[in-house]
């Protein structure tokens, strides 16, 4: 008997998930690498767009998280959960909170967005080997609690997003390189179940 391809286990799974869901999943990752470029390239040179590789982040990150495809639901709710909730965060950050409070709590939006970000590329780390996606998860929670804790420093943030972009870059270019709908490649992910709904 022959394994099932992945379309088999996910017809067996119950789910709706093919070949433009798993574009989608990649050209999110293809978002948050070029979000990490422009962060990487124009936080050092203290130019206030690079706001627009945190947004580009964002933006990537959502659409990954909406088509991952993963076994466990509760594990692509807390993923996409905790991007939706940083998204708004940031935003009231940037428009409502006080003054001396606005970046802090713009800095927890991106931490609940890296949440989902990480929770991803440790997705990728475990069922593809990928070593990025375990550096990465503990790359975006270092970066983030520095700069929630006041302890970071131009020099050090500036060298943070540069290994964010590079390991993204690495991460993003295997998983494009990887056939569509390809499944685990670790023998550590269990088979879905059948589900009867």
């Amino acid at each position: 008997m022959t394994d099932p391809t992945l379309e088999e286990q996910i017809a067996t799974a119950g789910l709706t998930y093919g070949r433009r869901h798993d574009i989608s999943y990649r050209t999110g990752l293809v978002m948050q690498a070029l979000g990490a470029a422009a962060l990487a390239v124009l936080y050092p040179l203290e130019s206030p767009f690079y706001t627009a590789g945190i947004l580009m982040f964002n933006a990537g990150a959502l659409l990954s998280g909406i088509h991952l495809l993963v076994w466990m639901s509760w594990i692509k709710k807390i993923i996409v959960g905790s991007i939706l909730i940083g998204i708004p965060v940031q935003i009231l950050g940037w428009m409502n909170a006080p003054e001396q409070y606005a970046v802090s709590v713009i800095i927890a939006g991106i931490g609940l967005v890296c949440v989902g970000a990480g929770g991803m590329a440790g997705k990728e780390a475990y069922c593809f080997g990928y070593r990025e996606g375990w550096m990465l998860m503990w790359l975006y929670p270092l970066l983030v609690l520095a700069n929630l804790t006041g302890l970071s420093h131009p020099v050090f943030n500036a060298l943070g997003f540069s290994a964010a972009f590079l390991l993204l870059l690495s991460l993003t270019g295997r998983k494009l390189k990887q056939p569509l709908l390809s499944k685990c490649t670790t023998a550590v992910c269990a088979p879905p179940q059948h589900n009867s709904h």
